[in-house]
């Protein structure tokens, strides 16, 4: 990207004068953006309702009139073919599948939509699938649209999917986000036991849950604001499609990465990815966006007409064509300075500064409410947190909340929250009973309770570790597993008693307690859970990739469009460096293996043998490795015979010091060690690697495979968020089956300080650093002990006494 260009354009855009309006093909005004490119306050999520377009100034272009498309009642004659109108389907549900389960489940998040949307009259279409053991007098479906119920049904599918519709009451749908709510309350048909509940559950169909609009206008988009409306498809991914006939072109990779950046902020959804493609590839649908970018000359094979004034100044719009299909976003203009000019109009709104920090992180196109940041000593109620006050009737009450925790977290080894918990329990509960916390899925905490004849919990405090907390969002899940004489005894109809036996009030509290902050390299959660260190780039990172190769450029962009949604904020990039003119500054090399330089591997650890380990003959993303079924075998194997001999003595002994003390025999060292150079294993077939630049001042990162393919399907499979958020370590991998997300643990790291000198951190750093080397600790322990005993020893005799 011409860097100078930009600085101009910001410069301008802060300014009333010389502007060139960038603007939809209505021409609907926009405000003018904040200067300096940051608005007042954080966007926590899409915003409220469709903005419109901010006015975008092009250096050294004229002004020019706007490329105007004409409505559809009235195309020009000389357009000999319309393209087909797309179906009036919005899907709802922003995963692949959405199951709720146990004996109560809630999940609730938020949908974006057009002002034409929200305008048409609406039906809901609901399609679920239950257990069959689930009694359906007992069990219920409730879905809520805006805090208003639409839904309201027993639960009665277990043989085939169920499809309810209804309409949606008019004026209940708004332009901007809604709030979505679907929850079911399911009993056992006739078993009373706590095993019981986990065979209760109600699969809600991708496919078959969505809106249907009767206008014909909520088919499209007409604005750039409509973005945020972009959605789902039938399986909960969204994909945008960037057709740059031109990306060889000097100066045509940061403006199309960031494109791709801006896109993907303004929709914020879950399960997102970027194809990059230099011809048309047809209309898309649901959940799918087209873009064409690049100057007239390049994009006129690619598009039915080209837009006018587009050589004279940017233009920027979306126009139904019958080649790319409707709602397909153009941006043109006579330079790639100017077309980078009018993508800033799509980064301002959702943009931030660097340094600005988050209240929270949006996470309210997949979970409601947007989970608060803590950076340190926090005190939260769970009314704060979206869990709300709630009695219970059955055998496993469950409720969880979301939080935020900084890139910087330093506290796994040693840290403990707290919580707060105000609740109560009836007098039928019965001693063994207990409350169990899990975080991000891994047990945390247990309470058990001893004492029957009920009783209320006010202030209870729980001692929660905080190993399991990670960069980004986690999720802490409360579960109370509650036992009674009429349960041991099963009686008829006894699954569908309705007399509470525990209750939960918004009155508990969640503490965070201050914590070490410092950073460190090699981290890769911290790129999964903030895009850290990328995320606080003054200046362009440095993104080296096989431009000329639409797959390798879709991988890259597919990344940066996931950190920048972490982030919070488009990350610059300069996609016009070598390797060689990187060494002292923060840079990403996406490519395949054998376009990956030698002193880059060895930079970020891994081996010049994976060169010809990865064939790539071998190799194809949607190929069953062998390899994969013969390590499977191998762990089988170990596994089951990992009991007998010596080997089993050394496992007892681990589980032991683990249960005990919270101690693992890798825990048990002076410091960590140094890692040897990765090889991957035959069954992966994508990597990501991370370490520090060769002059210690900036973060490199790789990804790489043995194919462009291989490497934009795992780049896809690693950007869905049920993946996303399992990348850590040193080294991240997808095996080539798509299937599973491995990770290389962290060796030896380096610390870089990302906090204000402080004495107060200074010790909690170190707190964590001995617990996570015992074996440090305990030789710093005898070291002072003895240096004690000398200096006590020297002293006594000094005063003439023997000691």
């Amino acid at each position: 990207m011409n860097r100078l260009a930009l600085v101009a354009t910001g410069l301008l855009l802060s300014t009333t004068a010389a502007m060139a309006q960038v603007a939809p093909f209505d021409m609907s005004p926009m405000p003018e953006p904040v200067a300096g490119g940051s608005p007042a306050a954080e966007p926590a999520g899409p915003p409220a309702a469709p903005p419109a377009e901010p006015e975008v100034s092009a250096p050294a272009d004229p002004p020019a009139q706007p490329w105007e498309q004409a409505a559809p009642a009235a195309e020009p004659a000389t357009q000999a073919s319309a393209p087909a109108a797309p179906p009036r389907l919005r899907y709802l549900i922003p995963y692949p599948k959405l199951t709720l389960s146990g004996e109560t489940d809630t999940q609730s998040w938020s949908v974006f939509l057009t002002r034409e949307q929200a305008a048409s009259a609406a039906k809901l279409n609901i399609g679920y699938q239950n257990a069959i053991v689930a009694a359906p007098e007992l069990s219920t479906l409730k879905v809520m649209i805006n805090d208003v119920a639409v839904v309201d049904e027993p639960i009665q599918s277990s043989d085939a999917v169920r499809d309810l519709t209804v309409n949606v009451p008019p004026g209940l749908l708004k332009a901007g986000s809604n709030s979505v709510t679907m929850s079911a309350i399911m009993r056992h048909r006739t078993d009373c036991t706590i095993q019981s509940t986990y065979e209760l559950w109600t699969e809600v169909a991708s496919a078959g849950t969505y809106l249907s609009f009767a206008d014909p206008a909520a088919s499209g988009f007409r604005h750039v604001g409509d973005i945020a409306a972009v959605g789902v498809d039938a399986q909960g991914a969204t994909e945008y499609r960037i057709v740059a006939p031109a990306t060889e072109a000097a100066g045509a990779v940061a403006p199309v990465v960031r494109l791709a950046e801006a896109l993907a902020i303004s929709a914020n959804m879950p399960n997102q990815s970027v194809f990059i493609s230099q011809q048309a590839t047809g209309p898309g649908g649901p959940g799918k966006l087209t873009a064409v970018v690049g100057l007239p000359s390049e994009i006129a094979g690619v598009l039915d007409r080209v837009p006018e004034g587009a050589t004279v100044s940017p233009v920027m719009g979306f126009v139904d064509d019958a080649k790319t299909g409707p709602s397909t976003l153009v941006i043109s203009g006579p330079t790639w300075p100017s077309i980078a000019s009018a993508i800033e109009s799509l980064v301002i709104p959702v943009d931030r500064e660097a340094q600005s920090r988050r209240a929270t992180l949006s996470t309210r196109t997949w979970r409601l409410p947007d989970a608060p940041m803590l950076r340190g000593q926090s005190n939260l109620t769970f009314a704060q947190l979206g869990a709300a006050t709630e009695e219970f009737d059955g055998r496993r009450f469950r409720t969880d909340f979301a939080f935020g925790i900084p890139a910087d977290f330093y506290a796994g080894a040693y840290g403990e929250a707290t919580l707060l918990l105000d609740a109560a329990y009836s007098a039928e509960v019965l001693p063994g009973s207990h409350i169990d916390v899990y975080v991000n899925g891994n047990m945390a905490a247990t309470v058990p309770i001893t004492q029957g004849g009920g009783a209320i919990l006010r202030q209870l405090p729980v001692s929660v570790t905080m190993r399991h907390f990670r960069p980004g969002a986690n999720t802490l899940a409360l579960e109370a597993v509650l036992m009674t004489r009429a349960d041991q005894v099963c009686a008829p109809g006894a699954t569908g008693l309705t007399t509470p036996r525990f209750a939960l009030f918004d009155t508990s509290q969640f503490v965070m307690p201050d914590y070490a902050r410092i950073a460190r390299r090699p981290d890769l959660a911290g790129i999964a859970g903030t895009g850290f260190p990328y995320n606080r780039a003054e200046k362009p990172v440095a993104l080296i990739v096989q431009h000329a190769e639409p797959a390798a450029l879709s991988a890259a962009a597919t990344l940066m469009a996931q950190m920048s949604v972490a982030a919070g904020r488009a990350i610059p990039v300069d996609g016009t460096l070598t390797a060689a003119s990187v060494s002292g500054r923060d840079a990403i090399f996406v490519g395949e293996i054998d376009t990956m330089a030698p002193s880059v591997l060895a930079q970020v650890g891994v081996s010049e043998t994976t060169r010809t380990a990865w064939s790539p003959m071998a190799f194809d993303a949607t190929e069953t490795s062998s390899t994969s079924i013969t390590d499977a075998a191998f762990d089988r194997w170990r596994n089951e015979l990992s009991g007998s001999g010596w080997h089993g003595s050394v496992s007892s002994l681990e589980d032991w010091l683990y249960r005990n003390f919270g101690l693992t025999l890798g825990s048990l060292k002076l410091a960590p060690s140094d890692s040897a150079a990765y090889t991957p294993p035959g069954n992966v077939g994508m990597i990501m690697a991370q370490q520090e630049s060769p002059d210690e001042s900036g973060t490199w990162t790789v990804v790489s495979a043995p194919t462009t393919s291989a490497l934009e399907a795992g780049m896809k499979t690693l950007g869905a968020q049920a993946n996303w958020n399992r990348i850590g370590g040193r080294i991240s991998t997808v095996d080539s089956d798509l299937h599973e997300v491995g990770t290389v643990d962290v060796g030896r790291f380096h610390f870089f300080e990302t906090q204000p000198a402080s004495l107060s951190n200074y010790r909690l750093i170190v707190a964590n650093w001995l617990s996570a080397n015992a074996l440090s600790f305990g030789a710093a322990l005898v070291v002072m002990c003895s240096l004690l005993g000398l200096s006590t020893k020297l002293l006594l005799s000094m005063l003439g006494r023997r000691a």
